[in-house]
């Protein structure tokens, strides 16, 4: 009875030991992080670039493309009344707006970088879970996709060289997948229809998360998006061989035990 039980006792042990290689986060990852992005803030065509706003139109004088940039004004343009009246102000006429990031990052963050990273991570495979939020691509009401809420993150793992240059990146889209892009009349149903979804990115040892929404003209936005970033570390092809192996020899054992007990 007793040999029985130290049979046990040693399987249960293995597999724990098994079962915590599997799930145990790496070392200096908690096991979830929870991330906002702001519409406005971190929406622009690709990580990293900095903020800009500028008016593009064809000068009257010459009939070449002209553009004037706006500095920060003091508040963040929410409809688009100011804006036109800007342009009124400045003798600006067929315009087009041009924007990347958020021009209005306010201080002390100053913030005028596209997007939100995580930088320096340990290599495995980071999923990526939709928690809450939605966006208006078009809050202003100036085109077709006024009224209309969508749940899309854009992510992209980069790969960095020992003197910190970017090498190598893929770019993957949570909420979304290909064309046509789901459009909601609602935040809620937003949310309701996406909470679930999950994606698993593969990063390498020392390489970054970047998160953001694309937009081309990111003033025009609202809303954000939240997601949780956990990590499931991949064990050592080694340790799994040895596991597993120790899992074997005990089932044997066992099994040889039972045979000889009849």
């Amino acid at each position: 009875m007793v040999s029985i039980f130290r049979r046990f006792t040693m399987i249960g042990l293995f597999v724990t030991a098994f079962m915590g290689v599997l799930q145990s986060p790496a070392f200096g990852f908690p096991l979830t992080i929870e991330l906002t992005i702001n519409a406005i803030d971190d929406a622009g065509q690709s990580p990293n670039q900095v903020a800009y706003l500028r008016f593009a139109y064809v000068d009257p004088s010459s009939g070449n493309p002209a553009y004037y940039y706006v500095l920060p004004v003091g508040s963040q343009w929410t409809s688009r009344v100011p804006v036109d009246q800007f342009a009124i102000d400045h003798n600006i006429s067929g315009w087009q707006l041009e924007s990347e990031g958020n021009i209005w990052s306010p201080s002390p963050d100053n913030d005028f970088i596209v997007g939100d990273a995580l930088i320096n991570l340990p290599a495995g495979i980071y999923r990526i879970s939709v928690v809450a939020g939605a966006f208006q691509y078009d809050s202003f009401n100036w085109s077709d996709y006024a009224g209309q809420w969508r749940w899309q993150l854009q992510i992209q793992a980069q790969e960095f060289d020992d003197d910190g240059n970017i090498v190598g990146y893929h770019d993957y889209g949570l909420g979304f997948f290909g064309l046509p892009i789901d459009y909601y009349p609602s935040k809620l149903e937003a949310i309701q229809e996406n909470r679930g979804k999950y994606l698993d990115v593969p990063v390498n040892e020392g390489g970054s998360l970047n998160f953001w929404i694309w937009d081309w003209n990111s003033i025009d936005n609202s809303g954000s998006l939240t997601f949780d970033v956990a990590m499931a570390p991949i064990p050592e092809p080694s340790t799994l061989i040895l596991v597993g192996t120790g899992l074997f020899f005990l089932a044997r054992r066992f099994r040889r035990s039972n045979i000889h007990l009849k």
